[in-house]
């Protein structure tokens, strides 16, 4: 497939309609790639080795049901593996999914004559010795299919996609790629393209909904730069959900996503979309995308706007994570009741793991501003925290009554313009300016005495704070907006006091709780399809 595939479905575990075993995903990739009426009509698959316990021969097993359908993996479809991360599970699990790539392109030469996969992302990335790291393993294996199966020795046969996940590493992303970039080249290798993975979904789960939204930008910006500097194609991917806290990926916001996100090539289509929102809503969104995803030409930040950013970000954050350590417990515990929509590995676990806790010191550039620099840099957590993933995270704070997106942003919003003028606050909402949209939709699910029952009251008082200003400045009624809006309040209603037993707040948890537990699970997943999305 020579040009880029504008849609990327993806096994993320959003998806409140359906649960999706590990043996089902070859067929569900087969029937998401295969083109339109007959399948959802995407143009690539990540096959998710990372945290979850994909059989490595899953890649090879899609090839060949393409194949069965006169579909060609590598000319018609991509499929893209995304590997384990070295440094969170193991160098050995990432060896295993490269394996899998190897067994894949020795039975696609054999079929096609050619390679089915020709790209495999690299998750978590924070700098480029990663990268080369990847890139050695990928040498070794290359050598291995060599020696045993008489596959050409050429290690730049499979390129690697980084996957920049946090607010910190989008911001410096310009620098890595640059970086890796110029290691690449000196190891001999031709560098004319490349694509980048930018996450949307844990930049917000650390930083709020308005600092991953920034960094994205100016990390679409950054990957502008690299390509020019280098004179080279570097094609950023956008990952992301449904929900506006993760993305905001659904049919009737993609005019807002085609212009906020303008000069990204690819972007996920995640479970929710496809299953909770629907196939035909799905085959439409990948028409647009293929028709008008390559127009979009992306903006330039200067210096001057790149630190204006900064700033934004760190205002944003500073407010979100004041709000962020006082319920991250409740809502640890919460999470860890959603129901489970993938054969994902366990948030903690021997072969899982947490997400890292956010850096805000990291944000801020010498000279932005010293007073705020401080104040980012003298936020801590409390005892050990271990943060739950972003779509449990998300279905929680749902569930409970308090949309994630509000959290930190009408404070964010009234500080920016006390901080530094009017005029800045009238900047970033040209800058960003879906921001109505995406607090539009989550206003429909605000409950904050519902959620008062689960958190603090010192929580509380900062989160209807922000519901206040962001509906003030913005121009937002809270509050549900029809009879499927309002069923999903009884629904939140009728669950509160099982879920509040069950996640053990204000009071002991239960001890023989499974009724109580499958009626709260199904209670949560009838909400999640309300919103068209779990998390």
């Amino acid at each position: 497939m020579n040009r880029i595939p504008t849609s990327m479905m993806t096994q993320h575990p959003d998806s409140a309609s359906r649960y999706v075993p590990i043996q089902d995903e070859p067929e569900e990739a087969v029937n998401g790639l295969t083109p339109a009426p007959d399948g959802l009509g995407l143009e690539e698959i990540m096959i998710d080795f990372e945290g979850k316990l994909t059989p490595y021969h899953q890649t090879a097993q899609i090839a060949t049901g393409l194949l069965e359908k006169g579909i060609v993996p590598g000319r018609d479809v991509r499929l893209t593996p995304r590997l384990p991360s070295a440094a969170k599970e193991t160098p050995f699990r990432q060896l295993m999914a490269l394996l899998s790539v190897i067994e894949t392109n020795y039975k696609a030469r054999e079929e096609i004559g050619d390679l089915a996969v020709v790209e495999v992302v690299v998750p978590m990335v924070e700098t480029a010795e990663e990268l080369m790291a990847v890139r050695r393993r990928i040498e070794d294996v290359t050598h291995l299919a060599h020696v045993e199966f008489g596959f050409e020795d050429d290690p730049s046969a499979i390129h690697v996609i980084p996957l920049i996940e946090e607010v910190p590493e989008l911001l410096g992303s310009a620098d890595m790629l640059d970086a890796f970039i110029d290691a690449y080249v000196a190891k001999g290798h031709p560098a004319e393209s490349m694509r980048v993975l930018l996450g949307r979904s844990d930049p917000a789960l650390g930083y709020g909904l308005v600092s991953a939204v920034l960094a994205a930008k100016l990390a679409i910006s950054g990957c502008a730069a690299v390509a020019e500097k280098h004179s080279m194609q570097v094609n950023p991917i956008l990952g992301a959900g449904a929900l506006p806290f993760r993305g905001h990926i659904r049919l009737e916001n993609i005019e807002n996503t085609l212009h906020e996100f303008a000069g990204v090539r690819t972007v996920t289509v995640q479970s929710g979309m496809r299953y909770d929102i629907g196939p035909d809503a799905t085959r439409q969104l990948a028409s647009i995308l293929r028709q008008r995803l390559a127009k979009g030409r992306p903006r330039r930040f200067d210096e001057d706007e790149a630190a204006n950013l900064r700033r934004a970000i760190g205002v944003f954050t500073k407010n979100y994570l004041e709000t962020f350590r006082l319920i991250i417990d409740p809502v640890c515990r919460i999470a860890d009741l959603v129901p489970r929509r993938r054969d994902r590995l366990a948030r903690i676990s021997a072969v899982g793991y947490a997400r890292d806790l956010p850096k805000p010191a990291e944000l801020l550039h010498d000279g932005d501003d010293d007073d705020l620099a401080a104040e980012l840099a003298g936020i801590s957590f409390r005892g050990e925290v271990q943060l739950p993933r972003a779509i449990t995270y998300t279905a929680a704070l749902y569930s409970i009554g308090l949309p994630p997106e509000f959290i930190g942003v009408g404070r964010g919003l009234d500080e920016l313009a006390s901080r530094y003028g009017e005029d800045a606050l009238q900047w970033l909402l040209a800058t960003y300016p879906s921001l109505r949209d995406d607090l539009e939709f989550a206003a429909r699910f605000v409950q904050p005495g519902n959620a008062a029952e689960f958190l603090s009251a010192e929580a509380m008082e900062l989160a209807k704070a922000d519901v206040e200003a962001a509906s003030r400045r913005l121009g937002i009624e809270p509050g549900p907006r029809g009879k499927d809006d309002q069923f999903h309040v009884t629904l939140m209603e009728t669950s509160r006091a099982m879920l509040k037993q069950l996640a053990g707040i204000g009071g002991e948890p239960l001890s023989d709780h499974d009724l109580e537990s499958e009626l709260v699970r199904d209670w949560i997943l009838k909400m999640g399809r309300i919103r068209g999305s779990l998390g």
